[in-house]
C-alpha cells in the first residue's frame, strides 16, 4: 500500500501550482522551472503530466510562454482525482481487489481467497480502504497548499 513517487511529485508539483494561481500567476508554468523547483526530472513530470492532461487536472499551452496551468480551480480537484489517475490500484492488500488469495495453499495467484470469508483482518483492510477514499475524496488541492490537512 505505497504510494508511488508518480503521485507523490504529483501532488507537490500541483500544490506548488495552485499556489502560484492562488497568488493571481495564473500564467502557463513550464516542466523546467517545475523540475528545477521540485527537484523531480523532466522526462518524469513529462510522463506523469501526459497523464494529469488527458484526465483534465491540467492543460497545456504551446509555443513561447507555453506550459501548463491547472485545469480547474485548485478546491475542485480532490487528492482522489490526481492518486487515482495516477495509480493502477491503491489497495491495502491483493486480497481487496479479488485478483489474488494470500496464501501459499491459494497458490498467491488464485482469482479468489477461500479465507476470504472467515478472514478475521479483512474487515481492517476493508476499513482502510474506506479510509483512504473517504479522505482523499474529500481533501482538495486547495486543502494541501493551506496546510488544512
Amino acid at each position: 500500500m505505497l504510494i508511488s513517487t508518480r503521485s507523490r511529485y504529483a501532488l507537490r508539483v500541483l500544490a506548488r501550482m495552485a499556489r502560484m494561481t492562488s497568488m493571481g500567476k495564473n500564467q502557463p508554468v513550464s516542466l523546467a522551472l517545475l523540475s528545477e523547483q521540485e527537484q523531480v526530472s523532466v522526462r518524469y513530470l513529462e510522463q506523469i503530466f501526459g497523464l494529469l492532461r488527458s484526465n483534465g487536472i491540467v492543460k497545456g499551452k504551446r509555443g513561447p510562454g507555453g506550459g501548463y496551468v491547472l485545469g480547474m480551480s485548485p478546491g475542485d480537484i480532490s487528492l482522489f482525482n490526481v492518486v487515482d489517475v495516477l495509480e493502477a490500484d491503491f489497495l491495502p492488500t491483493n486480497c481487496m481487489s479479488g485478483e489474488t488469495g494470500c496464501s501459499p495453499e491459494d497458490g498467491f495467484g488464485q482469482a479468489t481467497c477461500s479465507l476470504q470469508d472467515t478472514c478475521v483482518t479483512r474487515p481492517l483492510w476493508m476499513t482502510l480502504r474506506d479510509m483512504y477514499y473517504t479522505y482523499m475524496k474529500e481533501k482538495t488541492l486547495e486543502d494541501l497548499t493551506e496546510g488544512n490537512i
